[in-house]
């Protein structure tokens, strides 16, 4: 199965196991599935680092092509089809990268493993 990864929980996987659900867990050990970042996760990730509210042991660039290439995620963009669909779904959550993840999740047909419960008002299947 292919499954997108909101940001918090991919940091959690290479930081913190412990913050994961029993679920994500499970899914993340399991060596069938295959995993994305959104490019709108790095972007997320970039800014909070810049803004000082998130440590990193590098930069950015490094730790995240770092990470990436040791979990094994593949990455996906931001497209124009996923940046006009956020236009078409309700507005249920003020947070523009979860909104955009949303939006890649429904246009790619995947999976969110997320925790994020405003993200749950919208019709995508949710991993937590």
């Amino acid at each position: 199965m292919k499954v997108l990864v909101d940001t918090f929980p991919f940091i959690w996987l290479v930081s913190e196991p412990t913050k994961l659900s029993r679920k994500a867990k499970e899914t993340f050990g399991d060596d069938t599935n295959e995993f994305f970042l959104s490019d709108a996760s790095v972007l997320e990730l970039s800014l909070k680092y810049n803004d000082g509210s998130l440590e990193m042991p590098s930069n950015p660039r490094s730790w995240i092509k770092e990470q990436v290439k040791l979990w094994n995620f593949n990455s996906i963009g931001i497209t124009r089809e996923c940046c006009f669909r956020i236009s078409e779904m309700p507005y249920h959550h003020d947070d523009a990268i979860d909104r955009m993840l949303v939006a890649t999740a429904l246009e790619e047909e995947m999976p969110l493993l997320s925790d994020t419960p405003e993200i749950q008002k919208y019709p995508i299947s949710i991993i937590w």
